[in-house]
């Protein structure tokens, strides 16, 4: 019988993110980005915000899961600059107002890369929050954003088949099996997966 999962907490987290270690992608990039990982602790349960993007002409990632967050800006002057400014503008969420707890950063996540290149890399940023503040959506990028309980959503572990296409030149697309979560209705999968795949990974190996 498999062990069972350590229940995840902010406490957890915090320890996990303690140290200042973390892997940075050291290639090319056309851009970079930031992300907020916003958690909660609600009834015992540690949740992080999500967001389904709205669906927008052109955007392959419409309709797709997302954390809040966007592309590093000329103005940022650090990371947690644009991961708190891209929060504002599309959940309405001023984490400096709120008192939000950096509980740390996690690793780079590139995007697939391409020939010897990524086309971007995504930097997440974790903080905390306490209470319920209320969400303003930014309708043009944000469909849909709700608190996910971390503890259930990983019981609903899975995959996903994903064509890609390996060469722009040639147009051929591969199956690629991918790992993803289900959480009402929306699917968490790729970048996002993969960040909060790691969070899970860090507090659970964090010492208790």
């Amino acid at each position: 019988m498999a062990p069972k999962p350590v229940s995840l907490t902010l406490d957890r987290v915090a320890r996990a993110l303690r140290s200042p270690e973390r892997w940075t992608y050291e290639g090319d990039v056309r851009w970079r980005a930031a992300v907020a990982v916003i958690l909660r602790e609600r009834d015992g349960a540690l949740e992080v915000l999500v967001i389904r993007r709205a669906e927008r002409a052109g955007d392959r990632w419409s309709g797709h899961a997302a954390l809040p967050g966007g592309k590093v800006s000329e103005s940022d002057t650090s990371i947690d600059d644009t991961a708190l400014r891209e929060t504002l503008e599309e959940v309405g969420l001023d984490l400096r107002a709120l008192g939000a707890r950096r509980l740390g950063q996690l690793d780079d996540h590139p995007s697939l890369k391409q020939r010897s290149w990524a086309r971007f890399t995504v930097v997440p940023v974790v903080y905390a929050i306490e209470g319920d503040p209320p969400l303003t959506l930014d309708a043009r990028e944000v469909a849909e954003a709700m608190w996910v309980p971390l503890d259930e959503v990983r019981r609903t572990q899975g995959s996903m088949l994903w064509w890609f296409r390996p060469v722009k030149a040639i147009p051929v697309k591969l199956p690629m099996r991918l790992p993803r979560w289900q959480w009402r209705g929306l699917t968490i999968w790729g970048l996002t997966y993969g960040m909060l795949r790691e969070l899970m990974d860090r507090a659970e190996s964090a010492e208790p």
